[in-house]
């Protein structure tokens, strides 16, 4: 008689709010990383030269793309097996090594050639003390990716708070002693030097060679690293063709532009991809859970991060000419387009890690490459054509097709309806729309009479934000009340929230 399969265990119940905790530390992490780097920029800008900066910047190009390319995926085949075995992670870290030693060998090799080429001679020997870092880095502790499988997200917040302090710490002192390049270069080497111990403090484990499961992580890794080789044609494309048919200059805007409008993606959405991934991979085998915690995710992100790019995208004028200047008015025109883009992009990535998690990113590279041939082309024409605006239109118009195609493969893989989909979606769409009606209304002058330029597009932005706020805020509330205020969607979450961090505050305060 045959042995009946045993039953899939029960999602844990408090899963959500566990992953919900652990977006909020990554998002906090991300915050306090950027802070923490954006102060010891300000700081060192006034001790080294740009020159400085630019020696570093140079080399640390080849280390970037080295990276990127070599990049395995190990870490992300370990968060999502049901259960991993001392093989897999001793697998994992000997494979790390290897590839530490490879990156470390490659510039060393490339060290004098680009040097040479690049017609700066300082650049190799910063590339020699990048690669004794890569191999630094490639020792951490591969169980540190146990605390993204138990979404102990609150730890990982220390110790990544802390690697960047103990960077600043060092950096400081060398900027004031040195003062040249090298203090960029050896500050960041110390600190990976320094947090190597700790990381194998906060989970006990001595690595041993070995390549016992290599099978198992190569079957996941492949398409990983196709994938990361499609990622970096798919964002290096648009300043290529950019920059050849319509000017370096052209290329410059662009960043800008999408360095401001890719704020709320870069610093809100892309920290949650890593407790996502984890929640989706703990509950792979169910998919009714699983496609409860995907379209929560969505939700609320849909809710608190689309109006905020909606909001950048109003208010582009004020913010290039308060922030950038009147050089960057080209930015004007662009940042509505690129804030959109990013915000599709961002969601579309998202659902990505729904594929890792379920073991399915061949369907995601092979779909993506076909995409990016596709969006090369029409970016190409649209460039030539109608120059930097119509390649951004293109940009958006692939991003609007590609988000989509997402949602139906995400539709099909966990045999959801579009009706759960769009009612998941569609009150902060409503409310976006609202907004988007009360802000253009508003004509670009307001502000007060006296008190120059910059005080009227503070005050016009300071208007915009708040009249725009409110007439996202009042018709999503208003529906959501109107639908009965279910208490598993996001709006309910959000409250939820407000409510228990009002509570604690006020705790705080007897």
């Amino acid at each position: 008689m045959t042995a009946e399969p045993a039953p899939t265990p029960p999602p844990d119940p408090t899963l959500g709010r566990r992953a919900a905790v652990a977006s909020t530390y990554a998002v906090l992490q991300r915050i306090a990383v950027r802070a923490i780097g954006l102060v010891s920029t300000l700081v060192l800008v006034r001790l080294l030269t740009p020159q400085d900066f630019g020696v570093v910047g140079i080399a640390s190009v080849v280390q970037t793309m080295l990276d990127w390319l070599t990049s395995t995926g190990f870490g992300l085949a370990l968060i999502r097996m049901p259960a991993v075995e001392r093989r897999h992670y001793d697998t994992a870290f000997t494979l790390t090594v290897a590839r530490g030693l490879l990156i470390a060998g490659l510039l060393v090799a490339a060290a004098e050639p680009y040097a040479a080429f690049m017609d700066e001679p300082r650049v190799a020997p910063v590339m020699w003390l990048l690669a004794a870092t890569a191999v630094v880095q490639s020792l951490d502790n591969i169980r540190l990716f146990d605390l993204q499988r138990s979404l102990r997200f609150d730890v990982l917040l220390r110790y990544h708070v802390l690697g960047k302090m103990l960077g600043f710490a060092a950096v400081l002192p060398l900027a004031f002693w040195l003062r040249s390049y090298w203090a960029l270069v050896i500050a960041p080497s110390l600190a990976r030097l320094i947090l190597l111990p700790i990381g194998y403090w906060i989970v006990p484990y001595r690595p041993r060679l070995g390549l016992g499961a290599w099978r198992e992580l190569f079957h996941f890794s492949k398409w990983i690293f196709l994938g990361n080789v499609v990622a970096v044609a798919d964002a290096q494309s648009f300043n290529v063709i950019v920059g050849r048919l319509n000017g370096v200059a052209a290329v410059g805007v662009y960043q800008v532009a999408y360095q401001v409008g890719a704020l709320p993606i870069s610093e809100l959405a892309a920290p949650i991809r890593q407790p996502a991934f984890a929640a989706f991979a703990r509950v792979q085998h169910d998919r009714r859970a699983l496609t409860e915690y995907l379209l929560a995710g969505l939700a609320l992100q849909w809710l608190l991060i689309m109006p905020l790019s909606a909001g950048i995208a109003l208010t582009g004028r004020e913010i290039t000419l308060l922030f950038l200047g009147d050089r960057w008015s080209m930015v004007i025109g662009l940042l509505p387009l690129v804030a959109l883009f990013a915000l599709l992009d961002g969601l579309r990535d998202y659902l990505g890690s729904l594929f890792l998690a379920l073991n399915r990113q061949r369907i995601v590279v092979v779909r993506l490459a076909v995409l990016t041939v596709l969006k090369v082309l029409a970016v190409f024409w649209a460039a030539g054509r109608f120059g930097l605006q119509g390649a951004a239109v293109a940009m958006l118009a692939a991003a609007v097709v590609t988000f989509l195609l997402w949602l139906a493969m995400t539709r099909r893989q966990l045999a959801c309806t579009w009706r759960q989909i769009v009612a998941a979606l569609w009150r902060p769409a409503a409310g976006a729309a609202a907004m988007a009606a009360t802000v253009l209304v508003l004509p670009d002058g307001i502000g007060p009479l006296l008190g120059g330029p910059a005080a009227a597009l503070a005050t016009a932005l300071a208007l915009k934000a708040v009249a725009g706020a409110f007439a996202y805020a009042v018709p999503v509330v208003a529906l959501w009340l109107i639908a009965g205020a279910p208490g598993r969607s996001a709006e309910a979450f959000v409250l939820r929230g407000v409510q228990a961090a009002l509570r604690r505050v006020f705790r705080l305060r007897q």
